[in-house]
């Protein structure tokens, strides 16, 4: 199972990557901190749901772009491994066009999912468990 999301993430970065050659390693960054962020929120949501943690805190703006801030740098300090992605690139580099329709429909719906789930999480809780 492991193995599966490993690879999933690898050809991730590969499509994404690849998807705009304007700024690619942006664009990489970017999707990740954007799916990143909203699976964060989403497990966040779930434990105020499940638990009442107390989610979202009651932080002014400007706690809010710090939070924000430091989630990002974090995250730029964990993934953003540029010379690691090229042995990525070199795994996919053969893929049929059929492999690659079906990547892309895959890793678009990934993004699709993981960016709405904060918002269809609470809707669907409060659609049939409230």
């Amino acid at each position: 199972m492991i193995s599966k999301i490993h690879k999933f993430y690898r050809y991730f970065v590969y499509r994404i990557f690849h998807f705009n050659n304007d700024s690619p390693e942006i664009n990489v960054m970017v999707f990740l901190g954007m799916v990143h962020g909203s699976i964060v929120l989403a497990v966040l949501i779930i434990l105020d749901i499940l638990f009442d943690v107390g989610f979202p805190p009651n932080l002014d703006k400007s706690e809010w772009y710090l939070l924000a801030l430091l989630f990002f740098a974090l995250q730029f300090l964990i993934f953003f491994r540029p010379s690691k992605w090229k042995t990525y690139f070199k795994e996919f580099e053969n893929e049929s066009k059929e492999e690659k329709r079906k990547g892309t429909i895959l890793v678009w719906g990934y993004i699709i999912f993981s960016s709405f789930s904060p918002i269809y999480i609470p809707v669907i809780w409060d659609a049939f468990f409230r």
